[in-house]
């Protein structure tokens, strides 16, 4: 399985002050391999430990300076979120949730 490169905090300084850039390099194998698992989902029954997401570090983290606690929510609204904010490519799952 491709593995995700840490994600990064770059601090500078501008005309508005100090600034944070959060970033993080998300391989397209690592798109390519959720992809797959979600198409093989789709033919299997789903067990009760399934993988639903895969979600990045950097989404974490931006949820939970926005308030959504992603330790805490259920996978349901984790999935939720995603499809809200055009993230779907980290739904590992067709199913329903």
């Amino acid at each position: 399985m491709p593995r995700l490169l840490n994600n990064d905090t770059e601090i500078g300084f501008n005309t508005d002050g100090m600034y944070l850039k959060h970033t993080q390099v998300i391989p397209d194998d690592f798109l390519d391999t959720l992809k797959s698992e979600r198409h093989a989902k789709a033919a299997l029954r789903a067990s009760e430990y399934d993988r639903v997401c895969s979600v990045p570090a950097f989404v974490v983290d931006l949820w939970m300076r926005q308030g959504f606690d992603y330790y805490r929510e259920s996978a349901r609204a984790c999935v939720q979120r995603l499809r809200d904010q055009g993230l779907e490519a980290f739904i590992t799952t067709p199913k329903r949730v």
